[in-house]
């Protein structure tokens, strides 16, 4: 038999017992709305529908307040074994996403799966495959894949702590310090004769946005007065962001700036550092660092500790200079 995963086992078990439970879909594209409908009783002659989505008064005349289920709740039995609601509810993990968001919805269907699935593990258990050698591989499997999380879990839970993340997020803060940004406008033509009329215009007076408006032949900074908004340096092109950075605010350039699209005559507004991101913004990337830095240092460790041999294709050990290096681990599922 060929070798199978117990969770792919699960999920075709599933399937098998969906089947057998009958002809009735786990769930169909409209099975919500046709249930909706079917529980909402016609409105009397001459009144209007009630709205489904407004509020129920309690002290209303037979208004209905809604409980929570009880997980607990036993909701069927097979040969005098009870089955409760959350066993039911834990059967469905590893169904879609739209099954598990309307569980009440289609809680039937699901138990009669569940039922499907009791019988038929019940039935293997009867024929005595507890003990079965395949069984028994699939389930030591399992249990080596559920250690390894367990402990994985664990051991990041102690060495990646909010205390080690804000660390971690502080040096990042001191090692790559938020750069300096400016605020700047620009009117760009296409010679330098006419980008020096502009800065001499300008002297003369002339409001810079408006000349933007009317000369800039880049029309989207233009339109809104030759505005660029904030930018770092090194976004911009190599001669426009060197005279910029090089300005004082509220100082237009003296004399045209030729880059790759033409000549600039630029105005700096404002000058700032730009905001450093937050600690929250920044705290998963950082877990999941942490996270995959700690479990690869561990495995390097426990491979010192350990005698691993490489063997290669003919099942002899490879010379020591051969030896593959170890391969970065990714961390378990949190």
């Amino acid at each position: 038999m060929p070798k199978v995963s117990l969770r792919a086992a699960l999920i075709a078990g599933a399937a098998i017992a969906v089947i057998l439970a009958g002809s009735i879909p786990l769930i169909a594209p409209h099975i919500g709305p046709a249930l909706a409908q079917d529980s909402q009783a016609p409105a009397p002659e001459g009144q209007a529908p009630a709205d489904p989505a407004a509020p129920v008064d309690p002290a209303a005349p037979g208004a209905v307040t809604e409980t929570k289920p009880d997980p607990a709740q036993v909701v069927a039995r097979i040969n005098g074994a009870d089955i409760t609601r959350q066993e039911v509810i834990d059967s469905a993990a590893d169904l879609p996403a739209q099954i598990q968001q309307q569980i009440d919805l289609v809680f039937p269907q699901l138990l009669n799966r569940y039922i499907g699935l009791k019988l038929l593990g019940d039935k293997g258990k009867a024929d005595n495959l507890a003990q079965d050698p395949e069984v028994q591989k699939l389930m030591s499997e399992y249990e080596t894949q559920a250690i390894r999380q367990v402990f994985v879990t664990r051991y990041l839970s102690e060495h990646v702590t909010e205390d080690a993340i804000k660390a971690r997020y502080e040096q990042k803060l001191k090692d790559n310090p938020p750069p300096e940004e400016v605020r700047a406008a620009h009117i760009l033509v296409k010679t330098e004769d006419e980008a020096k009329a502009i800065i001499e215009q300008l002297k003369g007076g002339a409001d810079f946005a408006a000349v933007a408006k009317e000369k800039s032949t880049d029309k989207g900074s233009g339109a809104n007065g030759g505005e660029l908004g904030w930018f770092s340096k090194e976004v911009m092109v190599k001669e426009f962001a060197d005279a910029a950075f090089a300005m004082k605010v509220d100082e237009v350039s003296q004399a045209p700036v030729k880059s790759q699209f033409g000549f600039h005559v630029i105005k700096l507004e404002e000058r700032r550092t730009q905001p450093a991101p937050t600690l929250d913004s920044q705290k998963e990337q950082i877990r999941a660092e942490l996270s995959e830095e700690t479990v690869q240092a561990l495995v390097q460790t426990l491979r010192k500790e350990a005698k691993v041999e490489m063997l290669g294709p003919d099942g002899k050990p490879l010379p020591e200079g051969e030896q593959p290096a170890a391969q970065p681990q990714q961390p378990a599922a949190q």
